[in-house]
C-alpha cells in the first residue's frame, strides 16, 4: 500500500475512534511511526487528508450506487432494492461515521470543500429520488409528488445526521455499530404510511432484518 493510502486510512480509523477534532497529524503520523515530516511530504495538513478522505468517500458512493449508471425507475421498482440501497447507506455512515458526527464543522472550516460535498450529494439524492419514483410506478408506493419529496429530505437529513444525534444523547460515548443500525427502523417509520397494503408485510420482512442487525451488533464500536 502506497504511504499517501496509509495516511488516508490512518486518518480514517483514528477519527473514527477519537473525533476528528480531537486528532492532529502528528497523532496519524504517531500511529504509523513515521515522522511529522514524512507526513507533511504527502500532505501540507489535516485538512488536506480529510480533502482526500472526502475523495474516497465520493468514490465508493459511486462504486456503491452505481451513480455513474442512468437507470430508468422501473429498474428500480423493488423493496428489495431499497433493502440492499439501506445496507450499503448504512456502511458508508459506519466507514466515515467521524465524517457525519462533526459534518456542520469540518465543511464550515473549508469553504471548497463544503460546495464539493454539496455537488457529490446530488446524484445520489437524484438516486433516491428515481428509486422512489420506481416504486410509486410498480404501486409499491402511493404517494404525491410533494409528500414524496419531503419524504426524501426528512429520510436525507435522518441519515446525515443520526450519528450526530446520537452523540449529542450519549456525549464522550463512542457511537456504537447497533447505534448507526438505529437509523433505519426510523427511515422505515417514515417510510411505511405511504407502502400499499400489498407490500406492508415485505416491508415489516426488511423492518426485522434491520432490528435483527441491530441486536447482532449491540455494543460494537469497531
Amino acid at each position: 500500500m502506497k504511504t499517501k493510502d496509509k495516511i488516508i486510512f490512518a486518518a480514517i480509523e483514528l477519527f473514527n475512534a477519537q473525533g476528528e477534532q480531537n486528532v492532529t497529524t502528528n497523532h496519524i503520523a504517531a500511529h504509523l511511526g513515521m515522522s511529522p515530516g514524512n507526513l507533511y511530504y504527502h500532505f501540507r495538513n489535516k485538512e488536506d487528508i480529510i480533502q482526500a478522505i472526502f475523495e474516497l468517500y465520493a468514490r465508493e458512493l459511486a462504486t456503491l450506487f452505481s451513480l455513474d449508471a442512468d437507470m430508468p425507475p422501473e429498474h428500480l421498482g423493488s423493496l428489495q432494492t431499497s433493502q440492499l440501497y439501506l445496507e450499503r447507506v448504512l456502511y458508508v455512515i459506519w466507514r466515515f461515521r467521524f465524517a457525519y458526527d462533526n459534518l456542520p464543522d469540518i465543511l464550515a472550516r473549508n469553504e471548497a470543500l463544503s460546495t464539493w460535498y454539496r455537488k457529490i450529494q446530488e446524484p445520489v439524492y437524484g438516486l433516491m429520488q428515481r428509486h422512489m419514483e420506481g416504486l410509486r410506478s410498480h404501486g409499491v408506493l402511493m404517494v404525491n409528488d410533494e409528500d414524496l419529496n419531503n419524504m426524501l429530505h426528512l429520510m436525507k437529513q435522518l441519515l446525515i445526521f443520526w450519528v450526530a444525534y446520537q452523540r449529542t444523547l450519549s456525549p464522550g460515548v463512542a457511537v456504537s455499530k447497533s447505534a448507526v443500525f438505529g437509523v433505519i427502523p426510523k427511515v422505515l417509520f417514515l417510510f411505511r404510511p405511504y407502502v400499499t397494503a400489498e407490500y406492508q408485510a415485505e416491508l415489516a420482512g426488511i423492518d426485522a432484518y434491520f432490528r435483527a442487525k441491530q441486536a447482532e451488533h449491540d455494543g460494537a464500536v469497531a
